[in-house]
């Protein structure tokens, strides 16, 4: 028959024993009408491909309307004539991954065996990524899509946030092509980066002591500890976080870490302070972690929550964690302490990236000039005077 919108509406269920029953339309072959048992209708579409009989279920109705469900089988029809198999694609459309399943693969075949920020990659895609996308397919996210989400995390969160994740996101885009999990075109390539600036921001002696006194307010004995550790240490974020007691030696007061970013291990004298704090804290022969957590790594997490509180109370709320870093390198090339020597504190993989404090070398050197054009003021007097 020809299907009409009536004769869809009045068609019933099949008869009582039968699952199915079909309408198959004569204005435009292979497209039908499946109706269940439960009175659930959607369309199909039926064809040989290829050698072989295929049905193909197009969409649910009245969601599909019928002209709509007719132009879906003629393009069917059409591909079918060109050699192609709407079938398969179809097939491969329902197979294809959710970015959900893409987070799961990317965090348990890449990210956990290759890299060390694999914890951090989670927090990002936890923490900027809507949770709406888990259940969309890869094909449904569009350039468009996350064009829009790196321009939000970038007037909510910082140029330096927004260009993190679009890097993370064209990865594993790129990992799912690799993968053959996922055929379509790269969403995140073609979206310009944010132009990043280097950050010189660094606490004063009067923000040190703002944020002492605030962390001596912290309710968590870990974060007090923490803080103090990162800005007289300067280590990584997650260095210090996954900080072990098998791996400090108080005697000799070292800090062996065991893998830096750099990929090489790394022996950090500790200062007097530091070993202070670490003689006092209750994980000490307690805990396998210095910094003992709830979580599944078994240490603390994403010290970001802790950190607002403190600098928020402290009044630098533009100081963010890695500034702790580079304040302990300012404090040290302004106290007149060599860029080689810097960069070991730092382990500094690069000369290069120590040098960018070498503009705050400069009270160092002017002391030097000014002593030295005294010398020589007094040089040119003396021989003034002995001329008189």
């Amino acid at each position: 028959m020809r299907l009409t919108k009536e004769i869809i509406e009045r068609a019933q269920p099949p008869e009582l024993g039968h699952k199915e029953r079909f309408l198959r339309d004569d204005e435009v072959r292979g497209l039908g009408l499946r109706i269940t048992d439960h009175g659930a209708k959607s369309w199909i579409f039926e064809a040989r491909i290829k050698g072989r009989s295929r049905r193909i279920t197009l969409a649910r109705w009245p969601d599909l309307p019928l002209n709509e469900a007719r132009q879906r089988a003629l393009a069917f029809r059409t591909a079918i004539a060109r050699g192609e198999d709407p079938a398969a694609d179809a097939q491969a459309q329902r197979d294809e991954l959710t970015f959900g399943e893409l987070i799961a693969q990317y965090l348990e075949r890449h990210a956990a065996p290759h890299k060390r920020s694999a914890e951090q990659d989670c927090q990002t895609l936890a923490r900027y990524v809507p949770a709406t996308w888990h259940a969309r397919k890869l094909s449904a996210l569009s350039r468009a899509d996350l064009a829009r989400l790196h321009a939000a995390i970038g007037g909510e969160h910082g140029h330096y946030a927004a260009n993190r994740t679009l890097a993370l996101l064209r990865a594993m885009f790129n990992l799912a092509r690799t993968w053959q999990l996922f055929a379509g075109d790269n969403p995140a390539e073609g979206i310009q980066f944010y132009a990043e600036h280097k950050r010189e921001r660094y606490l004063s002696d009067e923000e040190v002591q703002r944020v002492n006194a605030e962390l001596m307010a912290e309710s968590d004995w870990r974060w007090r500890a923490y803080f103090p550790l990162a800005l007289m240490l300067g280590t990584r974020k997650s260095e210090l976080l996954a900080m072990r007691w098998q791996d400090i030696d108080l005697d000799q007061r070292t800090w062996r870490i065991p893998e830096t970013k750099a990929g090489n291990s790394h022996l950090l004298p500790l200062p007097t302070p530091a070993v202070a704090i670490l003689e006092a804290l209750p994980s000490k022969a307690q805990s396998l972690w210095v910094f003992p957590g709830a979580g599944a790594s078994g240490h603390i997490h994403d010290p970001g929550k802790a950190w607002d509180r403190i600098r928020t109370r402290a009044g630098v709320a533009d100081v963010r964690i890695h500034d702790l870093r580079h304040t302990l390198a300012s404090k040290l090339v302004a106290q007149g302490y060599n860029l080689p020597l810097v960069g070991r504190a730092l382990n500094h993989a690069q000369v290069a990236t120590t040098a960018r404090y070498a503009h705050l070398s400069l009270e160092p050197l002017r002391e030097a000039l000014e002593g030295t054009a005294a010398l020589m003021t007094r040089s040119k007097q003396n021989q003034d005077d002995s001329t008189c």
